[in-house]
């Protein structure tokens, strides 16, 4: 019985080499694919698959959310990360998020392959970058581990340019609410304007560098 797989990437070439991959490699069958944080949610919620292939720079709602989000949700589901980030402190928190395998995309595709297997028997992989990174910084924390989940998302959408209303649509809930939640973004990190929030989340890595 072969693995099923939902692949998650904002790039469609990407998602596309994944399923050459998976169909390559044995047992596996790419069921599903999200482009942005919010897709992802609803395709895995729906498809419930064994495995999650998941980027971390995504838009709209970026891989740590959606990897915290779901790792509570889908018992069932293991989950590897698969990024080219190069954020020490966005790997770090992702890697805290306890998913059960981290390759960085700079890594040969022959470690995917088997960090893939690996993941699918019910192991963990990560390679010897991540398990470092841990080690060197297990101790550390960065302002941004002040803000909620629902906070950092908004923060995110604050740095893509979203409107208090869009972001609303996104959470459904009502804009008096996303108010409340980017005053308190502004409050903790001590930044009152978009231009700097913008700025810090580009460091912190909740958005990539070309947006």
């Amino acid at each position: 019985m072969k693995n099923r797989v939902v692949a998650v990437d904002d790039h469609a070439s990407i998602r596309q080499m994944l399923g050459i991959v998976l169909a390559r490699e044995g047992p596996y069958e790419m069921v599903g694919e999200a482009g942005n944080g919010f897709e992802a949610l609803k395709v895995c919620r729906k498809l419930r698959p064994q495995i999650v292939v998941l980027d971390l720079l995504l838009p709209e709602l970026n891989g740590l959310e959606v990897l915290r989000t779901l790792r509570g949700e889908l018992r069932d589901t293991r989950f590897m990360i698969y990024s080219g980030t190069v954020n020490r402190s966005l790997i770090v928190e992702a890697l805290q998020a306890r998913p059960h395998g981290f390759v960085h995309k700079s890594d040969a595709l022959a470690v995917f392959c088997e960090a893939l297997r690996a993941v699918a028997n019910g192991c963990s992989y990560f390679t010897p970058f991540a398990t470092k990174l841990m080690d060197d910084e297990r101790h550390t924390s960065t302002l941004s581990a002040r803000l909620t989940d629902r906070e950092r998302a908004v923060l995110q959408m604050i740095a893509e340019g979203m409107s208090n209303k869009e972001m609303a649509s996104r959470f459904s809930i009502a804009p008096k609410t996303v108010e409340h939640h980017r005053a308190q973004v502004m409050q903790k990190l001590g930044i009152h304007d978009v231009a700097n929030l913008t700025r810090y989340a580009l460091r912190v890595g909740l958005v990539a560098s070309e947006i």
